[in-house]
């Protein structure tokens, strides 16, 4: 008798870069991983180079990644890597993390994932993760080229994860909330931080649970959503150093992310992020609205000898000045005149192409 193979649940949290993604879904795969889930990450990006892949694999997550463009428009790409995942790693759930400035998932990733594949995934309600902070300061004024980004994102959201829950008071959280729900009246809302763990628990439920991916996509307009994107300097690179006795890894990073936050206003930066990685241990500190966090501290804080550098930001400038703030922040924190570059690329990114776009 044939015993049909029990489909793969797969999770997308999109939101706008800085939003937390990455420090979430890490945190699930991690707790998965505890109450023997079997999950697999999906990383992506416009570009090669990623922190978040080298941060996965620092935790011990079985982890794959799309470069070069986005889910949407990668599609085969981001299939080729989950069945990857799939055969070697058998997971009951993949998590995928779309770029941060991708939107009009509905359309192009999930609805290709539940027609095409319906056999191999079960598709959970669309996550979309939103920096608590960043609203109250931002807005989602869709006359603002990044404001139509994330207001698209939210509208088309099925799961809403209000972020960094504990940066802002009760009564400017439940301003968000109704700004929110203003939006996006029939969304579930979660409230969420890292930092205290609310939330968590119920976000989890969501992915653990049986509910799927049922609302049809929303309207948009590809000649804004390709500008808004566009509007962004995306910049990545590697680079090995030898590192002096006992260089203080946390100063290290946090001086390289405040040299170069001090190079544009604070709301210009959507998203900047470096790991440091050595014998003795790894970093990850990312940069978002000029706030300097730590996300990852592994082994010793003090490292020496060879290590290497990865760093990614995406910052509206001109590609052209992004690269040479982040060469100028690198050379006077490394104290360098010249920088040995692995691999080192900076662009904007071009017009979205979707593979596929199902409208119902």
């Amino acid at each position: 008798m044939h015993v049909a193979a029990m489909k793969v649940r797969m999770v997308i949290i999109g939101g706008f870069l800085g939003s937390g993604k990455t420090t979430l879904i890490t945190k699930l795969a991690k707790e998965l991983k505890v109450s023997d889930v079997n999950v697999g990450l999906v990383m992506n990006d416009q570009a090669d180079a990623l922190v978040d892949t080298q941060y996965s694999q620092a935790l011990g997550l079985c982890s794959g990644e799309v470069s070069g463009g986005c889910f949407c428009c990668r599609f085969p790409d981001f299939m080729k890597n989950t069945e990857k995942l799939i055969d070697s790693s058998k997971p009951q759930m993949i998590i995928a993390e779309p770029v941060g400035s991708c939107t009009d998932l509905l359309a192009t990733v999930i609805n290709p994932l539940k027609t095409i594949y319906n056999e191999k995934f079960e598709v959970s309600p669309l996550m979309i993760m939103v920096d608590t902070a960043r609203v109250l300061a931002e807005g989602f004024d869709i006359g603002t080229l990044s404001g139509y980004l994330r207001h698209h994102q939210l509208d088309e959201a099925e799961v809403v994860v209000l972020s960094k829950s504990d940066l802002v008071t009760i009564a400017d959280m439940e301003k968000v909330r109704s700004v929110v729900l203003g939006i996006n009246p029939h969304v579930r809302v979660i409230i969420y931080s890292a930092i205290t763990d609310e939330g968590f628990a119920e976000v989890l439920a969501v992915i653990k649970g049986k509910e799927v991916s049922s609302r049809k996509p929303k309207d948009i307009d590809y000649d804004i959503y390709a500008k808004a994107e566009a509007e962004l300097g995306w910049y990545n690179s590697t680079m090995t150093m030898e590192l002096p006795k006992r260089t203080d890894a946390f100063d290290l990073g946090k001086r390289l992310l405040e040299a170069l936050a001090k190079k544009y206003p604070v709301e210009d930066i959507a998203h900047a992020k470096i790991m440091l990685t050595s014998e003795k241990g790894a970093m990850k500190m990312s940069c978002v609205q000029g706030r300097v966090n730590m996300d990852l501290a592994k082994g010793s804080r003090y490292m020496e000898g060879k290590a290497r550098l990865t760093v990614n930001a995406r910052i509206v400038s001109s590609p052209d000045d992004l690269k040479e703030n982040v060469r100028s922040a690198l050379r006077d924190v490394l104290k360098k005149g010249e920088l040995d570059f692995e691999t080192e690329e900076c662009f904007a990114p071009s017009p979205p192409k979707p593979y596929h776009r199902m409208r119902d």
